[in-house]
C-alpha cells in the first residue's frame, strides 16, 4: 500500500504547492500595469471565487500531468526529463491478463474477468469468483517515482524545458480565462474615458460650497496649477481632468474619507494605497513648486498670476543681444518641457487610481448604494458632504457599477453547490451500499463481498460519475457568465437554452467518462501481454470499456443539468420557488428531479446490461431477471440520489441572503434625493 500512500502524497504536494506557481504574474510588461505589476498578484485582480475557479482548473491539469507522468515515467527521457531507474518507472508491476483464451482481458467492462480487478466499474450482471491474489491498492508504481514527479511539477525539484513550458502555458491560460489582467485593465481604461463631474472653479480662490470631503488647500491647488499651466500644455483639458480625479480619489479613496465596505478585502490593496499616496504627495511637492504655491499663502490667485507674468510683461531692451534672447527661448522651452513631464506623471497617477476603484468594484470593496439627502438643517454639513461625494464617486464609476451589480455577475451560488451535492453525493452512496448495496451486489456477482471494499468501490463510481459532471457543469456555467455568453436556463428562449444544455450535458458527460475509462484501463492493465501488443486488442478493450461505462456518468450529466437549471431559475425568480414556505419549492423540484432521475437510472442501466449481454451473445443478446434486478436497483437509488441532492441544494439557495437590491428596495425610504437634484452648489 506505500506506492498508493505516496502517490496520494504526491497529489498532496501538488494541492499545497500549485498555488504559488499559479499566483506568479504573467503580465509582465504591459504597459497599463507597468508601474503597479510588483503590488498586484493575480488573485488581487479578479473576485476570489473567479480566481479559485481559475485555480482549480489550473491544480486539476497539473494532477492529470502528474498520474500520467507517474504512470508512464519510462517516456521522460524522450521529453527531455530525468532519466530514473529502470525497473521501477511507471507500471511495472500492473496485473497482466490470463495468458490462456485471449478474449478474456481485463476491462473496465469485464465480460470474462476477474470483477475485482476493477474496483470503480459497476459490473455486469454474470456471477464471478474473487480472486484472493488480487490486491486492492497495489497500484505498481514506485513511492520514489510518485514523490520525484511531484517536486518537479511543483518546481521543488529540478524541471525539463517541455514542462516548464506546458506549466507556463497552463498558466496562462488559467490566467485569461479568468478575465487576469484583462477585465480589470478594461474597466480601467472605461474609467479614464469618464470625466468627474465636480465643482473646482466657484468660490474663493476656487474654493465650491460644496467642498465634498476635499480639502479647501487641494481646491486652491487645483486652480493654482491650471491657472499656472496655462500655455504651457498641448492639452491643458486633460491636465484639469487628472488633477480632478487625482485630488478627489485621494480624499475620498486614499485619505479615507468616504466610508466604503468589505474592510477585510481593503486591508490586501494597503501597499497598493501606500504607493498610490506616496506618488501623489511627490507629485504635489513638484506642482507646488513648478507654479509657486505656499500653503497658506493669504494673496489671492489673481495675485500670484500676476506676479508669474510679471517678468514676461517686462519691456524688451533694444539694445539686448540675440545671445539673450536665445537664453530666453530656452528658458521657456525648458518651462514647457517640465509642464508637460508633470502633466504625464499626473496622467499616469490618474491611470493607476482608476485601476484601483476598478479593483474595489470588483472585489466589493465600492459598491451601488443608495443615500437619500436628508433636509437642509436636520444634518451636519459634514454629513450631507459624505453623501455628496458618494453619489459623486458612484456617478463616476457609473456603467462600471451597473454592470457590475448585473445579474451575471452577482453570487454565482456555484461552491454552495457543489458543497452541498458532493456532500449529499457521498452520504447516500455510502449508505448505499451498507443497506441495499449487499442484494445488488450478490445479484451481479454472487456474493456480497466486503463491506469495506462495497463500500469504496461506490463511493469511487459515484465520485466520477455524479460529482465529475455536477462539477463540470457548475463550470461551464460560471464560465460562461464571466464572459457574457451565458443564457439564463429559465428564462431563455428554448431555441437558445436547448443548444446551451446539449452543451452542458456532452461536455460533463464526456469529462466524466474520459475519467473513468482512463482509471479503468489502468486498473485493469489491458496487459495482454504487455503495453506493445496488438493495437487491435487494445482498441477492442477500449470499445467494450466504452459501451459499459460510458452511460453511468450521463446520469450526473443530467443531474447537472437540473442543477443548472435550478440555480438560474434562483436568479430569474421562477414561481415555483416563491412559495411563501421554502420546503413547498424544494419539494417540487426534488420531486422532479427524482422522476427524472428514475427514469434516467434506469435507462442508463439498460444500455450497461444490453452491452454485457451482446459481450456474452453477440449473435442473440437478451435480458434476463437478473438484469431486470439491477435495472429497477439503478432506477430506486438514482431517484433517491436526485431528491435529496436537489432537495438539499433548493433549500441552501432559498434561504440565502435576500439579493442587496432587494433589501435596498424594502429598507430604502419612498423618496430619494437623485443626483439630478443634488448639484454641486447645494449647501
Amino acid at each position: 500500500m506505500s506506492d498508493l500512500v505516496a502517490l496520494l502524497f504526491g497529489a498532496l504536494i501538488i494541492g499545497f504547492f500549485s498555488y504559488e506557481r499559479f499566483n506568479r504574474a504573467t503580465y509582465e510588461g504591459r504597459k497599463q500595469l507597468e508601474r503597479l505589476v510588483d503590488l498586484l498578484t493575480p488573485d488581487k485582480l479578479r473576485a476570489r471565487r473567479v480566481v479559485l475557479h481559475a485555480y482549480l482548473f489550473y491544480a486539476l491539469t497539473l494532477l492529470l500531468i502528474y498520474f500520467f507522468l507517474c504512470a508512464y515515467a519510462e517516456v521522460l527521457p524522450y521529453l527531455g526529463g530525468p532519466e530514473l531507474a529502470s525497473g521501477t518507472i511507471g507500471a511495472s508491476q500492473l496485473p497482466s491478463a490470463s495468458s490462456g483464451d485471449t478474449s478474456e482481458f481485463t476491462t473496465g467492462f469485464i465480460p470474462h474477468g476477474n470483477w475485482e480487478s476493477v474496483f470503480w466499474a459497476q459490473q455486469p450482471s454474470n456471477s464471478l469468483t474473487p480472486s484472493p491474489e488480487r490486491s486492492y491498492f497495489n497500484i505498481g508504481i514506485d513511492p520514489s517515482i510518485s514523490l520525484t514527479m511531484a517536486l518537479i511539477i511543483v518546481g521543488l525539484a529540478p524541471t525539463f524545458p517541455i514542462l516548464q513550458r506546458f506549466e507556463d502555458w497552463m498558466r496562462v491560460a488559467a490566467h485569461r480565462l479568468a478575465g487576469i489582467p484583462t477585465r480589470v485593465i478594461g474597466a480601467g481604461e472605461d474609467l479614464r474615458r469618464n470625466a468627474m463631474q465636480i465643482a473646482n472653479s466657484s468660490g474663493n480662490n476656487g474654493v465650491p460650497k460644496n467642498s465634498l470631503l476635499i480639502p479647501r488647500g487641494d481646491w486652491e491647488r487645483m486652480h493654482n496649477y491650471t491657472s499656472a499651466a496655462e500655455g504651457q500644455l498641448a492639452d491643458p483639458q486633460d491636465f484639469q481632468e487628472d488633477l480632478t480625479l487625482i485630488f478627489a480619489a485621494s480624499s475620498w479613496i486614499l485619505d479615507r474619507k468616504v466610508k466604503l465596505a468589505n474592510a477585510g478585502q481593503r486591508e490586501r490593496f494597503d501597499k497598493l494605497e501606500d504607493e498610490l499616496r506616496r506618488r501623489k504627495n511627490v507629485l504635489v511637492l513638484e506642482l507646488d513648486e513648478r507654479s509657486g504655491y505656499l500653503p497658506g499663502d493669504p494673496r489671492t490667485e489673481g495675485e500670484r498670476a500676476a506676479q508669474r507674468q510679471a517678468p514676461e510683461q517686462q519691456e524688451t531692451d533694444p539694445a539686448r543681444d540675440e545671445t539673450s534672447k536665445d537664453e530666453a527661448g530656452n528658458s521657456n522651452e525648458k518651462k514647457r518641457a517640465s509642464w508637460e513631464r508633470l502633466a504625464a506623471q499626473a496622467d499616469h497617477l490618474a491611470d493607476d487610481l482608476c485601476i484601483l476603484l476598478a479593483l474595489y468594484v470588483e472585489h466589493e470593496i465600492i459598491v451601488a448604494e443608495t443615500t437619500a439627502l436628508p433636509p437642509r438643517g436636520s444634518a451636519p454639513s459634514s454629513v450631507r458632504q459624505q453623501i455628496l461625494a458618494r453619489q459623486k464617486l458612484v456617478e463616476f464609476l457609473g456603467e462600471l457599477l451597473s454592470e457590475h451589480a448585473a445579474p451575471i455577475h452577482l453570487r454565482s451560488f456555484a461552491m454552495l453547490t457543489v458543497l452541498w451535492s458532493f456532500g449529499v453525493v457521498l452520504i447516500v452512496t455510502l449508505a448505499w451500499s451498507f443497506f441495499p448495496g449487499p442484494f445488488e451486489t450478490e445479484l451481479q456477482r454472487g456474493a456480497p463481498g466486503n463491506p469495506y471494499v462495497r463500500a469504496l468501490i461506490y463511493l469511487f463510481t459515484a465520485f466520477n460519475s455524479i460529482c465529475v459532471p455536477i462539477m463540470v457543469a457548475l463550470a461551464l456555467r460560471d464560465g460562461g457568465r464571466q464572459s457574457h455568453r451565458w443564457r439564463n436556463m429559465w428564462r431563455s428562449h428554448w431555441t437558445k437554452k436547448l443548444p446551451q444544455a446539449a452543451l452542458v450535458v456532452f461536455v460533463s458527460w464526456i469529462v466524466s467518462t474520459l475519467f473513468i475509462i482512463g482509471l479503468t484501463l489502468w486498473q485493469s492493465a489491458i496487459d495482454l501481454g504487455g503495453w506493445s501488443e496488438t493495437h487491435n486488442k487494445v482498441w477492442e478493450t477500449l470499445r467494450y470499456s466504452f459501451e459499459y461505462n460510458a452511460p453511468t456518468p450521463l446520469r450526473g450529466a443530467i443531474l447537472a443539468l437540473m442543477l443548472v437549471t435550478l440555480l438560474d431559475a434562483r436568479i430569474a425568480r421562477a414561481g415555483s420557488l416563491n412559495f411563501q414556505n421554502s420546503i413547498v419549492s424544494s419539494l417540487i423540484w426534488a420531486t422532479c428531479a427524482a422522476v427524472i432521475m428514475a427514469i434516467c437510472g434506469a435507462f442508463t442501466r439498460f444500455l450497461t446490461s444490453w452491452a454485457s449481454a451482446l459481450s456474452r451473445s453477440p449473435s442473440n443478446p437478451s435480458l434476463d431477471s437478473i438484469d431486470h434486478g439491477l435495472i429497477a436497483y439503478a432506477a430506486i437509488y438514482s431517484s433517491i440520489l436526485g431528491f435529496l441532492v436537489v432537495f438539499c441544494v433548493a433549500e441552501a439557495l432559498l434561504n440565502q441572503r435576500r439579493p442587496r437590491a432587494k433589501r435596498e428596495k424594502q429598507t430604502a425610504p419612498p423618496k430619494t434625493l437623485s443626483l439630478s437634484q443634488t448639484g454641486p452648489s447645494d449647501p
